[in-house]
């Protein structure tokens, strides 16, 4: 990966999360094996540990096909998620939340809305728990849904006018 597909791939969470009001994100990268965390920010594990250090936690794992993860099906479906309480999705669901990075980080995973990612590579996009003006998790608006297709979108356009 070449530093400026990961100086596009940070601008673009940096600026998903902007028009979400995401707390956090990550993106991953689609590999043969499944995928792999390439970029990721919290704010709040950035404070108590430092950014180098919640990149660490939040890195050291792949996730591999094999794992009912909302990401692996996004990324195999190529359809968005909304989910309001990442706790509480119905078993009969073809996804699940594994509550591993939660547990080894002591953040505490509410809403998602994770979007496939054709450019700046083959991924998904995964933000994490939007918030409202007083600070407080909510689930993710239908409005900020349209704004992160949007964004990818023209990202996606920009780079085929090169």
């Amino acid at each position: 990966m070449d530093v400026k597909t990961l100086a596009a791939l940070l601008n673009l969470l940096s600026a998903a999360r902007g028009c979400t009001r995401a707390q956090a994100g990550t993106v991953y990268l689609q590999e043969a094996d499944g995928l792999k965390f390439l970029v990721t920010q919290n704010d709040d594990l950035a404070r108590s540990v430092g950014h180098a250090g919640s990149a660490d936690l939040l890195t050291r794992t792949a996730l591999p096909w094999t794992e009912r993860s909302i990401a692996a099906y996004v990324a195999v479906k190529r359809t968005p998620l909304n989910i309001p309480d990442a706790y509480a999705i119905a078993a009969d669901k073809p996804y699940s939340f594994n509550p591993r990075i939660d547990r080894t980080t002591g953040f505490r995973t509410t809403s998602m809305l994770v979007v496939p990612l054709q450019y700046p590579i083959d991924g998904v996009l995964q933000l994490i728990n939007a918030l409202d003006e007083a600070g407080d998790v909510v689930p993710f608006s239908r409005e900020a849904e349209i704004a992160v297709l949007e964004l990818l979108s023209a990202e996606s356009e920009a780079s085929a006018k090169g």
